[in-house]
């Protein structure tokens, strides 16, 4: 898979996938030698707050599509967090239904 650079706003992804899932092993390999649920909740933060939706996006389609396959265990247990956050928060919206 070859990386594909959007111009525009596009919703093409950003990254290939293989180097998504090194950028998030990187971040894994940072947050290691932190204590569980710390190091788990350091890898969730970071992507939460510094990926972009697509990368985000990219990833959790990964993880769902072959369980996390590539990811430490660590990084792969933060993705689902952020899945999981996601899903409640998309329950609890009570707004107009978002934009797709």
């Amino acid at each position: 898979m070859s990386a594909a650079h959007g111009s525009g706003g596009g919703n093409g992804p950003v990254l290939a996938l293989e180097r998504l899932l090194a950028m998030a092993n990187q971040i894994g390999d940072f947050f290691a030698p932190y204590p569980a649920g710390q190091r788990e909740e350091g890898v969730r933060n970071h992507l939460r707050h510094y990926w972009d939706p697509r990368m985000r996006d990219a990833l959790l389609d990964h993880v769902d599509a072959t369980g996390g396959t590539g990811l430490q265990p660590h990084v792969l247990a933060a993705a689902r967090l952020l899945r999981d956050e996601r899903q409640a928060a998309r329950k609890a919206y009570a707004g107009p239904p978002p934009r797709v």
